[in-house]
């Protein structure tokens, strides 16, 4: 073991006596995340509207024991409310995985019944003749970066509905949370205007596909999360809640703190996935002291 001052234990020590149960984070409320659906078209199913059969609850090609949803046609839209209200800042996050090149649009629509891609606000996609991930900028196409297919991917959305603009966060380390570093731009700009801009609550979660030549995707979508308060909420919901609580007894306390200190220096208490147990591992366990949200958060929308 690397060696540990004595101050360091102290700090620690006196950090605990100072934290307060939990942070007050707004906490990240479950949208949908297809486990308790039925294999098979998803129209009609735990409150989504599907234009036809082609969009479907199915094993996870990463994970058989998981169920997501695949949008297997070129030309189809869906929906499922998922109420954004006006004058609020939420953080919207998903996790998507391309199968291969398709033309299509993720976001959050004003309608009850989108079947438009003009009826998106904030609005991520891509067309069928690139892999670029793309973000409406006011009506507009800007590319934020290049998506590599067979991927899980996880996606933070900062959905400003005062401003009406957003912002995006993307990386595909599974469970970590993301870090500013993961904030994604184009040549420079981070901040980009909804479609079209035009003042109200967002109502839906909306995904439209368009048709083209060459090939089509599907597209694979999981753990849709909405934050319940304003802020910059970078967490990921679809991991451990608490990854610091190694003894999995629910909260993260001494037993916990203890065991990442023996471990310094070393992997075995790593908590960001970095293979070492330092500072900053010190830091997310004194974050998160207390009892473990329960996960996923309750209660659904």
């Amino acid at each position: 073991m690397k060696y540990l001052s004595a101050g360091l234990w102290i700090a620690a020590s006196l950090m605990i006596v100072l934290l307060p149960a939990r942070n007050s984070q707004g906490e990240f409320i479950l949208i949908e995340d297809f486990d308790d659906l039925v294999v098979g078209p998803i129209d009609d199913q735990g409150g989504w509207y599907a234009q036809n059969d082609t969009s479907v609850v199915t094993a996870d090609p990463a994970d058989e024991e998981n169920l997501v949803l695949a949008v297997t046609t070129d030309s189809t839209h869906l929906h499922r409310e998922a109420l954004l209200l006006d004058g609020t800042v939420r953080m919207l996050f998903f996790r998507f995985r391309l199968g291969g090149q398709q033309n299509f649009s993720v976001g959050m629509s004003g309608s009850t019944f989108p079947d438009q891609f003009g009826e998106f606000e904030p609005e991520l996609g891509m067309s069928n003749s690139t892999t670029e991930l793309r973000i409406n900028d006011g009506g507009m196409y800007d590319i934020l970066t290049v998506l590599e297919p067979d991927t899980w991917y996880n996606c933070w959305m900062l959905i400003n509905n005062i401003d009406d603009d957003s912002q995006v966060y993307l990386h595909a380390r599974a469970g970590d949370a993301a870090e500013s570093a993961d904030q994604l731009d184009s040549e420079g700009q981070t901040v980009f205007e909804f479609r079209s801009g035009s003042a109200g609550n967002l109502l839906t979660y909306f995904i439209k596909t368009g048709g083209g030549s060459g090939p089509s995707g599907p597209l694979f979508l999981d753990d849709i999360y909405l934050e319940d308060a304003d802020g910059l909420n970078l967490s990921n919901p679809s991991g451990a809640p608490c990854p610091a609580d190694f003894d999995a007894d629910g909260d993260v306390d001494t037993a916990d703190l203890l065991f990442l200190l023996a471990a310094w220096g070393t992997a075995d208490g790593d908590v960001d996935g970095d293979d070492d147990t330092d500072t900053a591992d010190l830091l997310t366990l004194l974050g998160d002291w207390g009892e473990c949200p329960e996960q996923p958060p309750a209660p659904r929308t």
